[in-house]
């Protein structure tokens, strides 16, 4: 019963995403497992690799800015009002993620950064020049990190002399594995990737600039509660799919695995769906109850070398049922994507898998624009059509 009262709140959440303007909703694939050494996927260096014919990179990256109808976080107007533009998606790998920090670099008064992984020389200076500019200058990352999966004392220490508020997010979580920038309160970028060194040149990733008001607040009030330490005061879901999975004010649980089903059970024509690592078993057969109700699926996967048992038997199921699927190894495939009808996209930093849905600090994004959700589905096929059959 507590199942389908939850599944069903999703949905309402995620259908007034799909009749308004945008639904609010990203790292190592061993950060998603968290299983023993001797399990985890290992991952290799990517060399540069352009992005592929037909692929639309996408500006995607709005300068800072007010609101264009100026009207702030605090107006009431309907979101039904606010169209597409308020979310914008760009493709990777496109500008090297020179848009990123032109975005930083052009605060006017405060950047805020959830992240999973920071090793970019590049994005350390610039949150160092913008702090030395007198703006707001905070920063949450993620301390632990499973063998290999990273390390971020170089950025923590180096923030530290530059005189930036930089903090380690709480040990409540597995890992904090959002990969969210906040822009003067007035942008938030959600994305599926980290800002390291090569993950803007070498990956395939997605970066959603969302403008709507009550989707930065709420990622704001996130930023807040875990650079405070208390994660537990974070607001009650609104529009961003969040992990771990929140409370309403009526205290009954919102899961982000029962907002992505929900989503991709919607799919009537098409589903397209690319992802790092897929090993939740009610994900995986979400997919699969979609191709068996004659929509036209898509699957891309991550084609590095080593699975998983998890993802083992995700693949084997999606195959068995025969879904369309192919693994990719160039670019290298770091997505979470996932696009119905071609009108509306997820993207975010959950990988499905069960740690990912559960324990780990995550934020994800859907927007409801035909024109963004066709470019990530045409990133998409261009990949598919690239990959590997299993």
């Amino acid at each position: 019963m507590n199942a389908t009262r939850n599944r069903a709140r999703a949905w309402h959440i995620i259908r007034g995403a799909l009749l308004c303007a945008v639904v609010a909703a990203s790292g190592c694939n061993q950060a998603e497992l968290v299983q023993p050494p001797g399990q985890q996927r290992q991952r290799g260096a990517n060399g540069v690799d352009p992005s592929p014919s037909g692929v639309d990179s996408g500006a995607g990256i709005p300068a800072p800015g007010p609101d264009s109808d100026g009207t702030g976080v605090g107006a009431s107007r309907s979101r039904a009002t606010e169209g597409s533009a308020k979310i914008t998606i760009q493709v990777q790998p496109s500008d090297g993620g020179a848009a990123v920090e032109a975005l930083i670099r052009g605060a006017k008064s405060s950047v805020h950064v959830m992240m999973y992984l920071l090793t970019n020389s590049r994005v350390i200076d610039a949150l160092g020049d913008v702090h030395d500019a007198g703006k707001e200058v905070k920063v949450v990352l993620n301390k632990t990190f499973p063998p290999g999966g990273g390390d971020n004392t170089s950025a923590y220490r180096t923030l530290q002399q530059r005189g930036v508020s930089v903090v380690y997010a709480p040990e409540t979580f597995a890992y904090s594995h959002a990969k969210a920038v906040i822009v003067d309160r007035d942008v938030a970028l959600i994305m599926t990737m980290n800002l390291t060194q090569t993950s803007a040149r070498n990956n395939r990733e997605y970066i959603a600039a969302d403008r709507d008001p009550a989707d930065v607040a709420e990622c704001e009030a996130l930023f807040e509660a875990d650079y405070a330490g208390t994660p537990e005061a974070a607001p009650a879901p609104g529009h961003l799919v969040v992990s771990p999975p929140r409370r309403d004010a009526n205290r009954e649980g919102i899961h982000p695995r029962d907002a992505l089903v929900s989503f991709i059970d919607q799919a009537k024509a098409s589903l397209d769906v690319e992802v790092q690592s897929l090993s939740d078993t009610a994900i995986t057969r979400a997919i699969v109850a979609a191709h068996g109700r004659s929509v036209a699926v898509r699957v891309v996967l991550s084609g590095a070398p080593g699975v998983t048992p998890g993802e083992a038997a995700a693949m084997t199921a999606l195959k068995s049922a025969g879904v369309p699927v192919r693994t990719l190894v160039e670019p290298y495939m770091h997505a979470k994507a996932v696009v119905v009808d071609g009108r509306a996209a997820y993207v975010g930093s959950h990988n499905f898998t069960p740690t990912a849905l559960t324990r780990n600090r995550e934020i994800g994004v859907v927007a409801a624009s035909t024109d963004e959700a066709q470019k990530v589905s045409r990133t998409i096929a261009a990949d598919f059509d690239a990959g590997q059959a299993l």
